[in-house]
């Protein structure tokens, strides 16, 4: 079942479905499966299926923006922490408030640390703010540039808080979507293979049907070789750029940019088709996509697609934005 990727489940079913009908033309009486098993049953399930990758697809999609808005967050707070920490030490030296300052965490810290420094800095800051008597010439209430307050700050850091949680629950949002549209798929992917020996033992060799049934399998040696690539970041464009090799594919049709958000690898399961070239070009790929601040990290690979519709992944590089 791994010879089909998700992305052509529907294609495939419909390549079996404009067959199954003149097979029965063919015949006289319908192709009927175990189980009453019929041409219009493989439609319905092929609806529910449709239904389920587009579940799939808005829970990716929902993922994505729990990870954009945590990563704009984050590196905001990061520089507002920053600006924190330097104006306690300039207007309160020796004291007790800057043995309490937060350490800054690294942009890619665990969700914990993050947490336990915003409570850190929202603490003091609300220990300055209620200092009384307030010393002359003390900036009490506290404001950063902007006109950045402490509620401002409790604002973001609950929403960030709650961005960290998002990130959990969607990312199992995904992968629960995903074990529902493979278990809709695998009982579908096993009635083509039944459907194929039901109609291979009903015409002789040579039949015109016969050669035209739909695979499920791509033919010996049609499956291209991968390109290899590599990546960076490139500050003057504000994106990430994604050279590859090329394809020594006689049939190539086109070199797919496909992204992975999230996670500590490339996930397969849930990539997202970014940009297209057409075959001979060799333009380097140049996306912002899910790179949307400081310490946002998306694993990249770039697909070889033959005009037969197969494919192959080449390595996959991952790309953070400083």
């Amino acid at each position: 079942m791994a010879t089909i990727a998700p992305k052509n489940y529907l294609s495939k079913i419909d390549e079996f479905a404009a067959h199954w009908p003149l097979v029965n033309t063919a015949l006289g009486s319908p192709v009927i499966l175990s189980g009453n098993y019929l041409v219009a049953t493989l439609g319905t399930d092929r609806t529910a299926l449709a239904a389920q990758i587009t579940a799939v697809e808005a829970a990716i999609n929902t993922n994505q923006g729990a990870i954009a808005t945590r990563d704009t967050l984050r590196a905001s707070i990061k520089e507002r922490m920053r600006q924190f920490n330097q104006i306690v030490r300039g207007a309160f030296p020796g004291s007790t408030y800057v043995n309490m300052l937060p350490k800054i965490p690294n942009i890619a810290a665990a969700p914990g640390l993050w947490m336990k420094a915003m409570a850190d800095m929202n603490n003091v800051w609300t220990q300055i703010n209620a200092m009384m008597p307030i010393p002359v010439g003390s900036p009490v209430p506290l404001v950063l540039s902007g006109v950045y307050n402490l509620a401002t700050f409790a604002l973001e850091q609950n929403t960030l808080n709650a961005a960290f949680t998002a990130i959990e629950s969607t990312e199992e949002a995904v992968a629960s979507a995903i074990r529902v549209r493979d278990s809709l798929w695998n009982p579908i992917y096993d009635r083509l293979k039944q459907y194929r020996l039901s109609v291979q033992g009903r015409f002789p060799s040579g039949a015109p049907l016969l050669d035209s049934l739909p695979s499920l399998t791509p033919p010996p040696g049609s499956t291209p070789a991968p390109v290899n690539i590599s990546g960076v970041w490139n500050a003057g464009i504000s994106k990430a750029v994604i050279t590859y090799t090329a394809s020594t594919a006689p049939n190539l049709a086109s070199y797919q940019l496909r992204a992975s958000y999230g996670g500590t690898k490339y996930n397969a399961a849930a990539e997202a088709v970014v940009d297209t070239h057409l075959a001979g070009d060799l333009t380097p790929f140049e996306t912002n996509s899910g790179l949307v601040a400081s310490g946002s990290k998306v694993f990249f690979k770039v697909y070889v697609v033959v005009d037969t519709g197969n494919e192959r992944g080449s390595n996959a590089v991952s790309v953070t934005r400083p």
